[in-house]
């Protein structure tokens, strides 16, 4: 899968980006000097994949003093090309997403165009709390129309469990909310615990690869209860602290990514340009989950991605990049870029008046 053409109105600091064809090339450079866009451009980008962003409200994407925002574009799949269109508008808070004309819901939508994505701040990934971990298997998952529908369904009801618990006597007052959460909560840990699997298997050796570093790196799931099969009746045995704290107190929306280094957390052995590099691993593995998983190559999106890597390990982690479609910002084009022929640059200053 590969991103053909692309277009934005109105969105973040971009009034418009008239529309452009990307080049074939697998590796697309995108340079610009800082704040000048790079980051909102990839947000752009994943708003036309996913209709949603992956920083902030809808809402705050669009330019300010303008009243709503567009993206759209032409994705080349397996099927041939799609055309996708995402409209928000401010005053009626409503998203309109289409593809090839025809209004779609954003829970069909989400996940079917998958990409990877590495920001700067997911190198603070194990070191802050247990949400950006969640949001990051929930992403790697998303594909999967059975793990989202699940997902979907989870937290709806854990928001009706949760008011219901504020009001109820006795467990059998939020029984049936009870039995719909461990229906919702077996999928969901089912398909984490493989990707976890998945990871744990190959993210040492693609580290190795990479950086140069032998590590023992394990990868788990920490779980939000005690067992995956015993759901309902850790539920049931918790009724009363439930009843105290008035809320849900085990379960998927519970769950953590452990990640250890030789025997210890990652954080507390390496340093943060360690632990950018094994986020880095992490995530290439992960493209490789969904492409197994869903058939179709994920997009990779990488924001600044080489700014703290040396020349050895900048031209190391360029030559594992996978054949597809990979769009990468960068202040200025390290020397690694240059000496790839396979490579297109695209100045965003040249794309969109702001």
């Amino acid at each position: 899968m590969r991103i053909y053409s692309f277009s934005a109105h109105q969105f973040r600091n971009f009034d418009h980006i008239d529309q452009l064809v990307f080049p074939e090339a697998p590796l697309i450079a995108v340079l610009a000097p800082n704040a000048s866009g790079k980051t909102n451009f990839l947000e752009a980008i994943v708003m036309m994949l996913r209709a949603r962003s992956f920083r902030s409200r809808a809402e705050e994407c669009v330019s300010w003093g303008r009243d709503s925002f567009v993206v759209q574009g032409q994705v080349d799949t397996e099927e041939g090309l799609v055309k996708l269109s995402v409209e928000y508008t401010v005053a009626q808070k409503k998203m309109r997403i289409q593809e090839n004309g025809s209004l779609v819901s954003p829970v069909t939508f989400f996940g079917k165009y998958p990409y990877v994505a590495f920001l700067p701040e997911d190198a603070f990934l194990f070191n802050r709390g247990p949400v950006g971990r969640r949001n990051f298997l929930n992403s790697a998952l998303a594909g999967s129309q059975k793990y989202l529908s699940s997902i979907v369904q989870y937290h709806r009801v854990l928001r009706q469990r949760n008011m219901a618990i504020k009001h109820a006597k006795t467990f059998e007052d939020i029984q049936a909310w009870t039995s719909l959460l461990v229906e919702y909560a077996q999928p969901i840990w089912f398909e984490r615990l493989e990707f976890v699997d998945f990871l744990n298997n190959r993210v040492s050796a693609l580290y190795k690869e990479l950086f140069f570093e032998d590590r023992d790196i394990r990868v788990s799931l920490t779980l939000g209860a005690p067992s995956t099969e015993s759901l309902g009746d850790i539920l049931y045995e918790s009724w009363e602290y439930e009843k105290k704290y008035k809320h849900t107190l085990y379960g998927p929306h519970r769950d953590d990514l452990a990640v250890a280094v030789d025997g210890r957390p990652a954080d507390a052995v390496l340093s943060r340009g360690q632990v950018r590099g094994l986020v880095i691993a992490i995530k290439v593995a992960s493209r490789a989950f969904i492409e197994q998983r869903i058939g179709r190559n994920p997009i990779l999106l990488f924001d600044e991605i080489l700014s703290e890597l040396d020349p050895v390990r900048q031209e190391s982690l360029l030559s594992h990049l996978p054949g597809s479609q990979t769009i990468l910002t960068c202040t200025s084009i390290p020397e690694a870029i240059r000496a790839k022929s396979d490579v297109a640059i695209i100045d965003i200053r040249t794309l969109a008046s702001s």
